[in-house]
């Protein structure tokens, strides 16, 4: 007698919303990944990396980080909150990191670009993976040309045909199509988490909490299908 076959697992697609320079979607990329490990078994899961532009006015050459948010947060025990507050947050997901390392803001409408770019090559994880490692731990320019193309080599990805894709004005101009397009539709914070383009919440959650409200989202997504 054949044992019955598992029934097939729903399929999510969820788009992730979000800017390299924010730290807490580092971390919403952290629990992303942990609360996915826990509902594997329940659903597939399919991550796509959308760009969203915190800071869309910063400057090609980008700024100094500490007085640009010195400016924005003048309080710096409110500073130093925040930044504990992170701290807590990464390690609820499973790292470590320090808020304070970068000293650079640098655009990131060539990182997006690099992140779109590995989606078609099935590496986009992979490659923003190490776009945040390389910003948040090691403090490097993700907005200069060369960090970039070495990121995306890092990952798999061809060199030259990342370099193209950066000196591309369509891939650009498509990348901030794309960060305007959610902030019309009404995305104000990062890290956003989009479910099968229907259903949503922002916010880094933590893993357990995360993977509780993919789960919410797959039933609400049922109910009205």
């Amino acid at each position: 007698m054949n044992e019955q076959s598992a029934p097939p697992r729903l399929r999510l697609l969820i788009d992730i919303v979000s800017d390299p320079v924010c730290p807490w979607c580092y971390v919403g990329l952290k629990s992303f990944q942990a609360a996915r490990d826990r509902i594997a078994g329940e659903y597939q899961i399919l991550p796509r990396i959308r760009a969203y532009m915190l800071n869309p006015d910063t400057p090609a050459a980008g700024v100094d980080r500490l007085a640009y948010y010195e400016k924005k947060f003048p309080d710096a025990a409110k500073r130093e909150e925040m930044a504990m507050s992170l701290k807590a947050a990464a390690m609820g997901a499973g790292f470590k990191f320090d808020p304070a390392t970068p000293k650079h803001l640098p655009n990131t409408a060539k990182a997006h670009q690099i992140i779109r770019l590995a989606h078609f090559d099935g590496a986009q994880e992979r490659v923003a993976e190490k776009l945040y490692g390389a910003y948040w731990d090691d403090g490097a320019d993700i907005g200069d040309e060369d960090v970039l193309v070495q990121i995306a080599e890092e990952a798999g990805l061809d060199a030259d045909n990342a370099r193209r894709d950066l000196a591309s004005p369509k891939s650009k101009n498509e990348i901030l199509a794309e960060a305007e397009a959610f902030r019309r539709a009404g995305v104000t914070g990062v890290p956003t988490f989009i479910i099968n383009e229907r259903d949503g919440f922002s916010g880094a959650l933590p893993p357990d909490r995360m993977a509780n409200a993919f789960r919410q989202a797959a039933e609400n997504l049922q109910q009205v299908s």
